[in-house]
């Protein structure tokens, strides 16, 4: 008995065994699919947490991003700003040294104008005294020939009209009498009549009658002394002193 109660002793241990492992077995698959079934449960949460996480920091680099874009376009617009301010300063300066130098170069064009017209004017007027001195000396030189020749010329018309003069009786001495005469350029008397009487109109008649009869008067040879010839007043005296 104790023999056979020997022999079933193995067969006994592995039915032990083999519970055993069965359930270790089933533990491991409950414990496994305890497992498998709390991770969904938990899962969701924590991939909403991190999307949450994720879409924060997205945001914050958006909005860095932004930060950065508009800092960069306000540097832009800054720097933009600034070069057209400075180009403009520039296109300024340029515009005022322009127009200093156009002023500059019209005061000096308006400064040498002044000089060439007051020069110019000097010289009119220099030009203009030594002509008025010119014309001055030339007609006292005239004048003066004129006048010689007129004295002379007269000499020989009083000559010739006195050779004419047929003296009336009663004159007296100291009577006088004076005959304007208008001549020709020829000489021919046009016209004799007394310009200051002697009081005696025989006498006056007398002297006008003898201008006639002399008339062609003589003239002087220079034609250009004529003016001062066309138009005479002549003395006369009884006593044949002019």
């Amino acid at each position: 008995m104790q023999s056979g109660n020997a022999r079933r002793l193995p067969g006994g241990r592995k039915a032990v065994v083999y519970a055993v492992l069965v359930h270790l077995t089933l533990i491991a698959l409950v414990a496994v699919g305890f497992r498998w079934q709390a991770k969904p449960a938990i899962a969701p949460a924590k991939v909403v947490q991190a999307q949450a996480v994720n879409d924060a920091e997205t945001k914050k680099e958006i909005e860095r991003r932004k930060k950065q874009e508009r800092e960069r376009e306000q540097q832009e617009r800054a720097a933009d700003e600034k070069r057209l301010q400075e180009q403009a300063k520039i296109t300024e300066q340029k515009r005022k040294d322009e127009d200093k130098r156009k002023a500059e170069e019209r005061k000096k064009k308006e400064t040498e104008e002044r000089r060439k017209a007051a020069e110019s004017s000097l010289k009119e007027q220099l030009a203009r005294e030594e002509k008025e001195r010119t014309d001055a000396r030339v007609k006292t030189e005239q004048t003066a020939h004129a006048q010689s020749e007129l004295a002379r010329v007269e000499g020989l018309i009083r000559q010739k009209v006195e050779r004419n003069w047929v003296r009336p009786a009663g004159w007296t001495k100291g009577m006088e009498c004076v005959v304007r005469v208008r001549l020709a350029p020829t000489g021919e008397v046009i016209n004799a009549m007394i310009a200051r009487s002697s009081g005696s109109p025989a006498f006056d008649r007398s002297v006008e009658n003898a201008v006639y009869k002399a008339s062609p008067l003589p003239l002087p040879e220079d034609k250009g002394l004529f003016e001062h010839f066309r138009e005479l007043e002549l003395r006369f005296r009884p006593e044949g002193q002019a």
